[in-house]
């Protein structure tokens, strides 16, 4: 078996209004005068297992994000591979 380093970074779509971001941006720009602040929130999951090779480690990875770390109507994710 190989180890597997996945990082998984899991946002709001961009077309979705993401209200902790909106108020993120509101709470920074109450304390401090920034210029052209953007935010977006989101989740970042650090995953370490086996597999047998890269072709089940997909696999694997991909059935944790569909069905478990993310809400495909509202959310998108990203994998790297590290």
């Amino acid at each position: 078996m190989k180890k597997y380093n996945v990082q998984v970074k899991v946002n709001i779509k961009p077309e979705i209004k993401d209200i902790k971001a909106i108020t993120l941006k509101q709470a920074v720009e109450s304390i401090i005068d920034v210029e052209n602040l953007s935010c977006r929130t989101g989740n970042i999951y650090d995953l370490n297992f086996e597999a047998e090779n890269k072709d089940e480690a997909k696999k694997i990875i991909k059935t944790i994000c569909d069905e478990i770390l993310f809400n495909n109507v509202i959310e998108e994710y990203e994998i790297i591979w590290q």
